[in-house]
């Protein structure tokens, strides 16, 4: 993967290339986005080549949506990504390349992984996608798209399953691409086993879907002992990801971040109590605030080391409003978050609907957005 990854790089640099074909997780960059990303470009490339004339010179990008100096902050990325042995030096960050100037100057189609809304500042890439691909609830609210954009929109446990269901549709193709990139289907096994965390009946993530592919990247990377195998990488990648003990405050909140207009929503591998319990943790979010020109501030943390726990606080610079969305939240009931007070110095809760992730957060954000 190294190799095309060099190439296209040096390709895009030189501008010596037709067409520009963009593959763009959403601004998290988590495993799951960033990994759809990666495979789904490296498959279109490859297949690309397979068929393409010597008049058209097309190339097929990865661009990860995050700035590079925090790529450090994606410690599960970063990991799994070295693990694979894929270099950080070929991987192209938002703050490598002038996008605007990119579909100003050339021909560009953007393909979306792992999110079907653009955020406020790529909203100008809108008349370039022409392709989806997403696990989430479609928000046809959002849907600014051209007509004939080619959409995979299903909900299941993680994007690279619907990335190796695409791949899959290609027949005895997607068979040859995978034994020529083993660790495509690999690394899209990895994310299947993370998001899943393992087929967890708790989490309840997983759906038949997701199992399929999981079964499917299994004939191709010939797991042995299914079983074992499976729970390796899950504790393997659960480590990577929950070692935060080297970032502080600052960092953590822009591990996994999403941005919705004026409401700021990091996610944590570790509870929120825990956040919360250290040191300038407070002063780092009401910073953080004020650097995105944000009102509100819904911290979501996990932890998995003694089964499932989550928990959910909301910080605002405008209490009442704090107070007014911590109400709407715990009032929601699409799906009910199942959120129980536990402090009186800030809206912190336990939730105890443990399938609950920032997915099903995002769609009573919206609303609370519109009704507020």
């Amino acid at each position: 993967m190294n190799e095309y990854l060099s190439e296209t790089l040096s390709k895009m640099k030189s501008h010596n290339f037709t067409t520009l074909n963009i593959v763009m997780g959403n601004e998290s960059c988590d495993l799951d986005s960033a990994v759809s990303s990666l495979v789904y470009a490296s498959f279109l490339n490859w297949s690309y080549e397979k068929s393409s004339n010597e008049n058209d010179n097309s190339i097929f990008i990865s661009m990860l949506d995050v700035d590079r100096c925090d790529f450090a902050l994606k410690t599960e990325v970063a990991f799994c990504l070295k693990e694979c042995g894929i270099l950080e030096s070929n991987l192209v960050f938002r703050d490598d390349v002038d996008l605007q100037e990119l579909v100003t100057t050339s021909q560009t189609n953007v393909i979306l992984v792992d999110h079907h809304v653009l955020s406020k500042r790529l909203q100008f890439l809108t008349p370039f996608v022409n392709e989806i691909i997403d696990h989430r609830p479609l928000d046809k609210t959002q849907w600014k798209y051209k007509d004939g954009v080619r959409s995979f929109i299903v909900t299941v446990g993680s994007c690279c399953t619907l990335v190796a269901q695409r791949i899959k549709e290609h027949g005895l193709v997607a068979d040859t691409f995978f034994k020529e990139y083993p660790v495509c289907a690999d690394i899209l096994h990895d994310v299947i086993i993370l998001d899943t965390v393992n087929f967890s009946k708790e989490v309840n993530k997983a759906t038949p879907l997701d199992e399929d592919s999981a079964v499917y990247l299994e004939g191709m990377i010939e797991l042995e002992d299914i079983q074992q195998g499976r729970q390796s990488k899950l504790d393997r990648l659960l480590r990577a990801r929950s070692d935060v003990t080297s970032l502080t405050p600052s960092q953590l909140l822009r591990k996994d971040l999403k941005i919705l207009e004026d409401i700021f929503v990091p996610s944590f591998p570790i509870l929120v109590k825990e956040f919360l319990q250290k040191p300038q943790a407070f002063e780092a979010v009401n910073e953080a605030l004020t650097l995105r020109s944000c009102n509100l501030a819904v911290l979501l943390g996990m932890d998995l080391n003694e089964g499932l726990k989550r928990d959910v606080a909301v910080i605002s610079s405008c209490p009442e409003r704090g107070d007014k969305l911590a109400k709407f939240l715990q009032e929601w009931s699409s799906p009910p978050l199942q959120l129980e007070p536990e402090s009186d110095t800030c809206l912190y809760f336990k939730q105890l609907n443990l399938a609950a992730s920032r997915k099903q957060y995002m769609p009573a954000l919206n609303e609370f957005l519109i009704k507020n």
